[in-house]
C-alpha cells in the first residue's frame, strides 16, 4: 500500500522554538523569521521571499531601530521565489 505524502499550505523552515521565543519576546524579529523561512504552497508550487540585502544587517536594525529596518526592506526588495512542491 502506498503511503501517502501530505502537504501543508504554510511551511515554517526554521527553528520553531526560536521563532515562538522571538514571537513571545520581541515581536519584530519574529517577523523578521517569518520573512525568512515561511513557504506557502500555492497551486502545487511552494513560494517564499527572498531578501536581496544581509540578513544580519536586517536583524541589527531591527533591534536597535526597527523603522530602519522597513527602509531597508524598501530599497533592497525581496524576490518571490517559486519551485515544485
Amino acid at each position: 500500500m502506498p503511503q501517502l505524502k501530505k502537504s501543508y499550505p504554510l511551511q515554517y523552515t526554521g527553528n520553531i522554538i526560536i521563532f515562538i521565543l522571538c514571537l513571545l519576546i520581541f515581536f519584530p524579529i519574529a517577523l523578521i523569521l517569518l520573512l525568512k523561512n515561511l513557504r506557502v504552497l500555492k497551486e502545487n508550487k511552494y513560494q517564499s521571499l527572498a531578501y536581496r540585502g544581509s540578513y544580519g544587517w536586517l536583524i541589527f536594525w531591527t533591534i536597535f531601530f526597527f523603522p530602519i529596518a522597513i527602509i531597508l526592506l524598501l530599497v533592497n526588495g525581496v524576490d518571490v521565489v517559486e519551485w515544485e512542491a
